[in-house]
């Protein structure tokens, strides 16, 4: 199971397993609820002919004592008349998760369309070159055959939850050695010191660490691999992307079988060691955990001037440091005849599937800043001061009432999906409903987890399941830890799209919110499956 979305700050020093499951259920996943109905509310349930076996199933799922003092919410439209086939709370508002993630994106490709390509240029101005950075999310780190960007089903996004993601086989440095593969070709030879310019939007953080930029390179994170010894041993430890700015230390020790794992692996903030300590079971198997880039722009810095090295061009400057944004020059000179170097993405289509399928934060919240950035959308180049996130979330609002969205039907504070967004089952289904009358919609659709296929839904069901291969959507789960060290849910939730038993093409979307005192992973996994199967309900009856 693979857990997404926005993760609170336990403040813990140590990743025990208990924080290992704090963290990873504070990320933001798929379905959601709503309250056990009345029956009044259950004559809001409405559907076809088989409408009173649909209402049945429903409600024996959500009235199990699990959900004794949580809410439920749900709609599901036809998609292809905007007939509503079913809704139980559907204008109230739910904490969404990561479901929030297909309005950024939604938002995206109607701003950038689903073909829009960054194009990274690196410029020499005097004696420096200047790497101006476009906004590209994977800067060639994922590139993949076929223009494409690769993702697993457990992405390294995920590693400081689940500790067992896969890492994809793409060179994280790929785009770096490409630009400066071409510098040297170029004739450059030697250079004073190497730029990054972020100025495309204003840097920030939101709900969590991660800075909100411009500049990405393997997701602004640094992958460790531990591998246990033998017991009392120490542990073997390896990483991604290697640099000449830092070097990591490792203190890990291997406990004996079966023993408590605990593992530290502190942020990076320009230090040259980064200090990796703890003890891991002997039989964990190989643990992929992360460090987070709080530097981004000096850690790019480093691994471009490194490249550059590999590349024959000469660095007058140290690797590390900070990024010398002292030495930016007017934006005038970003000049034809100046630049020696430029890297082309893939398609933003691609990004977009990156983005739902794993449910990517940093991808999503940075899309709003490259959203204000964008030229073409000269309603936010008309105010001042709107380079910023901020500013993409009112180019969001302005596309959501474009498309029929009530304001009054949601709130939105970011764009991947931490606890402080409010989205209701009617806004949801209004969205997803206007963008399958677009050109947008294959491609919004492709992007989302399919239920036993891939990404957040993989493990969702086997082939031969009803639903199997056939729901598209994305997944949205919040999750913390209570004073008793319960696990407390914040939202279960699934917005997106299915073909049903009955040839029927349904826009759908579920949320269940505020599920206490579950005392396990297995809870968990209780909760995360009965919204999957209210949606396989939907499946079979509508």
């Amino acid at each position: 199971m693979t857990i997404e979305g926005n993760v609170r700050d336990l403040r813990r020093k140590r990743i025990t397993f208990a924080s290992m499951i704090a963290v990873l259920l504070l990320v933001s996943v798929c379905i959601c609820g709503c309250t056990t109905p009345s029956a009044e509310d259950s004559d809001e349930t409405v559907g076809m002919s088989e409408t009173a076996g649909m209402k049945e199933e429903i409600g024996r799922i959500i009235s199990q004592d699990t959900y004794q003092f949580s809410s439920w919410g749900m709609m599901a439209r036809d998609t292809d008349s905007g007939e509503v086939l079913l809704s139980l709370n559907g204008d109230e508002l739910f904490t969404p998760g990561s479901t929030t993630k297909v309005f950024t994106v939604a938002t995206a490709l109607d701003v950038l369309g689903p073909d829009y390509r960054f194009v990274t240029p690196v410029y020499k101005v005097e004696d420096n070159l200047i790497l101006v950075a476009s906004g590209d999310l994977a800067m060639g780190g994922r590139a993949a055959p076929g223009d494409t960007l690769e993702y697993t089903n457990m992405d390294h996004v995920d590693a400081g939850a689940f500790s067992q993601c896969i890492l994809v086989e793409a060179d994280p440095l790929a785009g770096l050695t490409a630009l400066a593969e071409q510098v040297a070709a170029s004739g450059v030879s030697a250079v004073g010191d190497v730029v990054i310019d972020t100025r495309l939007f204003r840097e920030t953080s939101l709900m969590d660490k991660a800075i909100i930029t411009p500049i990405v390179v393997n997701d602004n994170l640094i992958d460790v691999t531990i591998v246990p010894g033998a017991p009392g041993e120490p542990a073997k430890i390896d990483w991604r992307p290697k640099s000449s700015a830092y070097s990591l230390t490792n203190h890990v020790v291997t406990g004996s079988v079966g023993s408590e794992m605990s593992v530290l692996v502190p942020d990076y903030t320009g230090q040259q060691l980064i200090d990796v300590t703890g003890s891991i079971p002997a039989d964990v198997g190989t643990l992929n955990l992360i460090s987070t880039v709080l530097v981004p722009s000096s850690f790019a810095r480093s691994l471009f001037i490194d490249a550059l090295e590999n590349a024959g061009v000469t660095v007058d400057a140290p690797t590390t440091g900070d990024n010398p944004d002292d030495k930016l020059p007017e934006t005038s000179v970003y000049e034809a005849e100046n630049e020696v170097a430029e890297l082309t993405s893939s398609p933003f289509s691609e990004y977009a599937k990156v983005t739902l399928k794993v449910s990517q934060n940093l991808y999503a919240d940075c899309l709003l800043g490259i959203i204000a950035a964008h030229e073409g959308y000269e309603i936010i180049a008309a105010h001042e001061g709107y380079d910023t996130v901020d500013g993409g979330l009112f180019a969001e609002g302005i596309y959501l009432e474009s498309a029929g969205v009530n304001p009054d039907t949601l709130f939105l504070g970011d764009g991947g999906g931490s606890i402080i967004n409010r989205i209701s089952p009617l806004a949801g289904t209004t969205l997803a409903a206007y963008v399958a009358k677009t050109d947008n919609f294959d491609v919004l659709k492709d992007s989302m987890p399919v239920l036993g296929v891939d990404g957040t839904l993989a493990t969702g069901a086997e082939p031969g399941d009803p639903g199997y291969g056939e729901i598209h959507a994305k997944t949205g789960t919040s999750v913390a830890e209570d004073q008793w060290n319960r696990l407390f849910v914040y939202s279960r939730g699934l917005l997106g799209y299915m073909t049903t038993e009955n040839g029927t093409n349904v826009t759908f979307a579920i949320y269940v919110n505020n599920v206490p005192g579950l005392e396990s992973m297995d809870d968990l996994q209780g909760v995360v499956g009965d919204v999957n199967d209210v949606a396989v309900v939907m499946y079979m009856y509508l």
